[in-house]
């Protein structure tokens, strides 16, 4: 069976992943990859930690996408950080103190509405006050980029 690799983030020496379903982690000089996750269930959107001891993704493991993160040393299973039920549900990535960026229409007006939070590793969240995203970075010096929602 062919599949595509798709959704790459790089740290260090490290190239996460998503291929058959799952999240994958590689050297970036090659060699052979390894399953992180194992749920046979479609995932997206794998981005660092800023340690890089972390990798967030989306699942669709309940049928609707959710915020998931797991150590990137393989110990333990992947947890759920959000309980939200939206349509749209993307991680952009991570602030410099360990919390994931998260854009989902949850409990917005409209589904193309996409509001980002800041989700702590305990679950609890911060609705960040830039607008509708579909991605973002936020530099530790308080630069930000923001690409707002597009058209279908």
């Amino acid at each position: 069976m062919t599949t595509y690799l798709r959704y790459p983030h790089l740290h260090d020496e490290l190239l996460t992943f998503v291929g058959a379903d799952d999240v994958w982690l590689a050297p970036v000089a090659g060699g052979r990859a390894w399953r992180l996750t194992d749920d046979g269930q479609p995932v997206r959107a794998p981005r660092f930690s800023p340690d890089g001891e972390h990798v967030a993704f989306i699942s669709y493991r309940d049928g609707h996408p959710e915020a998931y993160v797991t150590a990137v040393s393989g110990s333990g299973s992947s947890r759920r950080l959000t309980w939200w039920g939206a349509l749209n549900t993307l991680v952009l990535g991570w602030t410099g103190d360990g919390r994931v960026l998260v854009a989902s229409n949850a409990g917005e007006f409209n589904m193309r509405h996409t509001v980002v939070k800041a989700v702590a590793l305990d679950g609890s969240t911060e609705r960040l006050r830039v607008g509708p995203a579909w991605g973002l970075a936020i530099n530790d010096d308080g630069a930000t980029a923001l690409s707002t929602p597009g058209s279908r």
